[in-house]
């Protein structure tokens, strides 16, 4: 992906803050994984990375609107952020290795 090498850095040290990756340097060091990958989601890696998962920030603080209380949209966005967290949750490492994202 052409990621720069000190950026891919700092993103391997927070899936390893988060407990997704053992880093080990030296001549043979590398990266590996330290859960299966059926066991890691998409949501664990978005959430180690973003901290939380949302569409819009007032789902996340409702004082970031003054039209939370009588905004129609509101809600629908708190229904789409559960749907798409529950996705998130349903696709796994193995299932992008072995078949892709169905």
């Amino acid at each position: 992906m052409q990621i720069p090498k000190s950026f891919l850095i700092k993103i391997l040290k927070q899936l390893e803050k988060a407990g997704l990756l053992k880093l080990k340097r030296g001549v043979s060091g590398g990266v590996s994984l330290k859960k299966k990958p059926e066991d890691i989601t998409l949501y664990d890696v978005i959430v180690a990375m973003e901290k939380t998962v949302a569409l819009n920030r007032c789902v996340i603080n409702k004082n970031a609107c003054g039209f939370v209380n009588h905004c129609p949209v509101h809600p629908v966005w708190f229904k789409v952020r559960e749907r798409l967290i529950q996705a998130l949750k349903d696709i796994n490492f193995s299932g992008l290795l072995t078949q892709g994202v169905a």
